[in-house]
């Protein structure tokens, strides 16, 4: 009853009001994140149980038709920014025919996250097809520890990846880092170190307990202020303006042509600038990351649903976003059996 009488409000706000939208918090929300598909080929052991998961059929993931229509509609409400995901987005058959049909929407912000075992084969088409720029998942630089961590990748294919990007113009190249503490936290300085010889962006994420697998109990936590003062040896850390309503804090260490950022949903979380809604490969739209609740995009979509339909479903998303996430509040959110059903 209260989210259907906090739907009702906003609505009326939003028709005094018009776009870009803003939840009942005062939040813009403009930056769509759009999982493409929940297969992966790796299994890292913060993401997914060694035993793997159970995967939609093909016909329950949204059509890259489907996504770019809703895409389409929900621009027409202040949506900026798309970001595509997975599981592993470029597993994807048709990705980058879907990444033309998204960007003949008329977004101009449109990236992908990728583990990079497949970009060195597709950066170029990518870029053609509209994507602006790519972050790459990469926890270590040692090629056994990538081995163990990933459940078998082969980090060689990454490291190439990375270079295509450069080579095509996918700036900037942002690398994702999640210290784990036993793992890989005696690479913090290493990964930092690289922004001195290029103009990478290395985002270290703090480890959240995401997912039901048997590793996730195991894994300890590195806060944020543990991890930059590591990376602080390295030079003294100048703050950058923050701009929109990322997650991520950007620092630059003297000297350095790069830049460090620092992601921290638990001990220092960023809800009260999320921007973002998040739309599963199953066609499920989904306030926040850690919430139970979740609107049938899909059921909509295949029952000829009106642009308008689809529009007020993405408001009442909107109306119903939490002020924070529940990550402290375990018997408000059931957790997931792994992070590529939502795409992180």
């Amino acid at each position: 009853m209260e989210h259907l009488m906090r739907q009702c409000m906003y609505r009326e706000n939003h028709k005094r009001q018009g776009s870009p939208l803003e939840d009942s918090f005062g939040r813009r929300i403009d930056y769509l994140r759009v999982s493409v598909t929940d297969r992966c080929n790796l299994k890292c052991i913060y993401c997914m149980p060694k035993s793997g998961v159970h995967h939609s059929h093909q016909s329950e993931i949204l059509s890259s038709e489907e996504i770019a229509r809703f895409v389409s509609i929900v621009k027409k409400l202040g949506l900026r920014k798309v970001r595509l995901t997975g599981g592993e987005p470029l597993l994807r058959p048709d990705i980058v025919r879907l990444v033309s049909l998204i960007k003949a929407t008329g977004i101009r912000d449109l990236s992908l996250t990728t583990n990079g075992i497949r970009l060195s084969d597709m950066a170029d088409d990518l870029k053609k097809a509209g994507i602006n720029r790519v972050n790459i998942s990469l926890d270590t630089l040692e090629p056994e520890k990538y081995r163990a961590i990933t459940r078998g990748g082969d980090i060689r294919r990454v490291l190439e990846g990375i270079k295509k990007a450069e080579e095509v113009g996918l700036y900037p190249v942002k690398i994702n880092v999640v210290p784990m503490p036993g793992l890989n936290d005696d690479e913090i300085q290493r990964f930092a170190s690289l922004t001195f010889e290029k103009d990478y962006h290395i985002r270290y994420i703090e480890y959240m307990r995401g997912g039901r697998n048997e590793a996730s109990g195991k894994i300890g936590h590195l806060k944020k202020q543990e991890i930059m003062d590591r990376v602080s040896e390295l030079g003294r850390l100048t703050r950058l303006t923050f701009r929109g309503g990322g997650p991520s804090r950007n620092y630059r260490i003297e000297g350095a042509r790069g830049v460090v950022g620092f992601i921290s949903p638990v001990t220092d979380h960023f809800c009260a600038s999320c921007n973002r809604l998040r739309l599963t490969a199953a066609g499920k739209l989904c306030p926040c990351l850690f919430s139970n609740v979740e609107l049938d995009v899909r059921a909509l979509l295949r029952s000829g649903a009106s642009d308008e339909e689809l529009d007020k479903l993405f408001q009442s998303a909107v109306a119903v976003k939490p002020a924070g996430h529940y990550l402290e509040m375990e018997k408000r959110f059931s957790g997931l059996s792994s992070m590529s059903e939502i795409g992180g």
